[in-house]
């Protein structure tokens, strides 16, 4: 009896250039794979409040740079796993900001931020954390829209921090000086 050729896992390189057709990709294990549905407009409106905010941090301290829309993070190699960040942000101190196209950042990000859509499950969601986590992302917000509130990951074992509407963001060694309201990245 013959068995089926495995298929070639893709390497993160080849993800980047591949013409991979409409909707949003992402690259698991070396396996592409579409997100649906894409995002709606209240995740993008928290996106956008997201780099408003930290525009205007990086604008007043210097200290780091920042990209959003499915910006690609590589959070394993061999077999590759590519996930497009909602959002993240990079201090100058780890990764200066570039001065040239980069497809994939040369390391994990100081913040990565997920916005839950309503097609996204908890389980896909915390192994998105640990991936974050796992390739040197030292914060991870999980922002969910529907209670307005931001669940704050330091590591994948412990239970998150947890903010609300009317807390504050604020005291994170990794982003010396950043503070804004939980209602502000609902705003």
């Amino acid at each position: 009896m013959a068995t089926a050729p495995a298929a070639r896992l893709m390497t993160a390189e080849e993800f980047m250039r591949a013409d991979l057709g409409e909707g949003p990709h992402e690259l698991v294990r070396g396996e592409v794979v579409l997100v649906t549905p894409p995002p709606g407009y209240g995740h993008g409106s928290i996106c956008y409040n997201l780099s408003g905010l930290f525009w205007e941090y990086q604008r007043r301290t210097g200290y780091g740079h920042a990209a959003t829309n499915d910006s690609a993070v590589q959070t394993q190699r061999s077999p590759d796993t590519v996930r497009g960040a909602d959002f993240v942000f990079f201090s100058n101190a780890r990764w200066p900001k570039p001065t040239t196209f980069v497809t994939i950042p040369p390391i994990a990000p100081d913040l990565a931020v997920e916005v839950v859509s309503p097609s996204n499950r908890r389980g896909e969601i915390l192994e998105k954390v640990a991936e974050y986590l796992n390739a040197g992302t030292l914060v991870v917000w999980i922002v969910y829209p529907k209670k307005r509130s931001i669940a704050i990951y330091r590591d994948a074992e412990s239970p998150p921090v947890v903010l609300n509407d009317g807390d504050v963001l604020e005291n994170f060694p990794e982003l010396r000086g950043f503070r804004c309201l939980v209602s502000d990245v609902f705003a």
